[in-house]
């Protein structure tokens, strides 16, 4: 006897009044699933005479009850707990009693180490069926665990610094989240990214104090949230990110790059592979004119200066656009506001995308003006969506968005 209490003592079972007689393997199951498991047969008995119910020593023994119970095992072969619980009948009320256990919570037959362990291994990203396998148990267990486990809910109170964003959940659905610009918590999660969805649900779960109370909400340009954000928040300023911004001005200066490439018809030419394969260093603020490198494509060793003076010697209307572009970026880095809006006001339209890219700067112009003010940026809210695509990812995806969104406040919360 007592090493089976040794055994149970390692297996981290909490209860001395669990008495084991026989530990053993056999087959479970019927086809497919017939598999090895470790039992452990044991009974489950302590003294009781006060009926929990009606308060009088009424109770009577009234035999048993076979439960089996899944437990941590000290192997990868589940291990099952079968526990012969002591029942008792109360002459008093008439009600049957059942012996219990901290191991395993009432009318359960999977343990609370169990339990505890599906949680964790979900917190590491790993889809349902891999945890099931890790564990034992099937797949409708480790959901049914997980939904009562973790529960999402938005948060109770509003926060100072918002940050809105987008991300796919579940299909092609675009969902809405909202997280603390200041301590990065997951505020909201809504299924879609509709204004009404949105406007309701900051209208009917938060007051209009609370509402009043948010100073900032960092997002991108998304006209659409522009829309709504002055009556839900009408304190809040609008504050466009910065790399949303910098993305911009960097696609309207490759849509010119690629203009001007289509513009070359010998592709053997230096200008051509610079434009083509030397891309990048058209987004550096600060190209190397000092340190010679290697360049592939090329074959020739030169400063990133020499490679841009190839193609700016040549397109001297490109080389006004990649300027406007590194004196935008400059400024809007170092919060030079004024110069950033001397730039935008001066500018005269060139005819390529780059006009388009300013345009959109001068409708946005209060929130992009806060940008070049603030240090705030969406790059946590950014983080989070990018864990989010981490999460579908080893998951192999979604089909139930309420499982999903359980899972991700499991990992945002």
């Amino acid at each position: 006897m007592s090493q089976f209490n040794t055994t149970l003592s390692m297996l981290g079972i909490p209860d001395s009044n669990i008495h084991v007689s026989e530990v053993y393997d056999e087959y479970r199951g019927k086809g497919s699933r017939r598999h090895k498991v470790h039992v452990i047969f044991g009974e489950l008995s302590y003294s009781l005479k006060r009926c929990p119910l009606c308060g009088i020593e009424a109770l009577r023994p009234n035999g048993h009850k076979l439960t089996h119970i899944h437990i941590n095992g000290a192997t990868e072969i589940p291990t099952i707990l079968d526990l012969n619980k002591q029942r008792w009948w109360c002459d008093n009320c008439s009600h049957s009693i059942m012996a219990t256990s901290p191991l395993v919570d009432r009318n359960h037959s999977i343990a609370k180490g169990i339990q505890s362990r599906v949680v964790k291994l979900a917190r590491l990203r790993l889809p349902n069926k891999q945890i099931a396998l890790i564990l034992g148990i099937s797949q409708a267990t480790v959901q049914r665990i997980l939904n009562d486990k973790v529960k999402y809910h938005a948060s109770r109170s509003l926060p100072t610094n918002l940050c809105f964003d987008e991300f796919r959940s579940t299909g092609n659905m675009m969902s809405f989240i909202c997280i603390d610009g200041d301590t990065h918590k997951l505020v909201s999660l809504l299924g879609d990214r509709l204004n009404k969805t949105i406007k309701d649900f900051f209208m009917s779960h938060y007051s209009l104090q609370d509402r009043q109370s948010v100073q900032t909400i960092t997002m991108d340009m998304n006209a659409a949230y522009q829309l709504f954000i002055p009556e839900v928040f009408p304190n809040a300023q609008i504050i466009i990110d910065r790399f949303h911004i910098v993305q911009l001005l960097g696609r309207a200066l490759d849509q010119a790059r690629i203009a001007t490439l289509k513009q070359i018809q010998d592709h053997h030419l230096r200008t051509y592979k610079v434009l083509k394969s030397q891309w990048r260093i058209f987004h550096k603020a600060d190209p190397d004119a000092a340190r010679s490198r290697y360049f592939f494509g090329l074959n020739e060793y030169m400063t990133e200066q020499n490679a841009l003076d190839i193609v700016f010697d040549e397109y001297p209307d490109f080389k006004q656009i990649y300027a406007l572009y590194i004196a935008l970026h400059n400024a809007l880095m170092s919060q030079d506001t004024r110069a950033f809006w001397r730039i935008i006001d001066t500018y005269r339209p060139t005819g390529s995308a780059m006009d388009t890219a300013i345009d959109t700067l001068k409708k946005n112009r209060s929130g992009v003006l806060a940008a070049t003010a603030s240090p705030r940026s969406n790059g946590p809210i950014e983080g989070i969506n990018r864990l989010i695509k981490s999460l579908k990812r080893s998951c192999f995806g979604f089909s139930n968005q309420t499982n999903f969104f359980n899972r991700i406040y499991q990992q945002t919360a």
